[in-house]
């Protein structure tokens, strides 16, 4: 465990008692799935955990946020950041940052760009299921939600492919892909 400013790294191992430790005092009930795109794999050295994400920070205040939008970002290399408390409310996807939790995972999961390490796969894995059991929440397509699902303009699920103002996000080969179908075939047998 390494903490510098607000974020702290940890190591697998280190994830669920962290989290066993946490009071928090608002309701969870979904638990969003995201990439960052940039940065992708090409911009992690092995090293710079701290460096990525107080980037990352820095780019969601440009853009107006009060700090960095996520709860957690999970890297190549399996290790797990803690990037912003548990009571705050994230800014992940419109319409659902009030009961959710929101992870980033660094990469450009989109088919062609990065192909996700087997460390970071163990890695969402572990902590979306670490989350599911601390929040008591089935595993499911409405406790785990992707960021594709949900309209960019007016934060509504889609319910049909292609309809409304959608990004790829978390990725149009995460967990084999980022629809409902591909969920349920992809990651949510995982947990």
């Amino acid at each position: 465990m390494k903490a510098i400013g607000k974020f702290l790294l940890l190591d697998l191992s280190e994830f669920d008692a962290w989290l066993d430790a946490q009071q928090i005092k608002r309701k969870i009930s979904l638990i969003q799935q995201h990439h960052t795109f940039i940065p992708a794999y090409k911009h992690f050295n092995g090293s710079n955990h701290f460096t990525l994400c107080q980037s990352m920070e820095q780019a969601h205040k440009e853009r107006g946020f009060a700090e960095i939008a996520q709860n957690f970002t999970s890297f190549p290399d399996g290790k797990i950041m803690v990037c912003r408390s548990l009571n705050t409310i994230p800014a992940g996807i419109k319409g659902v940052n009030t009961p959710g939790i929101c992870i980033e995972n660094v990469g450009n999961f989109d088919r062609g760009k990065d192909s996700m390490s087997s460390q970071q796969k163990e890695c969402i894995v572990h902590i979306t299921r670490s989350l599911l059991t601390r929040f008591k929440l089935a595993p499911g397509e409405t406790t785990v939600v992707y960021h594709h699902w949900f309209d960019l303009n007016t934060g509504k699920r889609i319910l049909k492919e292609g309809a409304g103002s959608t990004k790829t996000c978390p990725g149009t080969n995460f967990f084999g892909g980022n629809t409902v179908e591909a969920f349920k075939t992809g990651l949510l047998p995982l947990l």
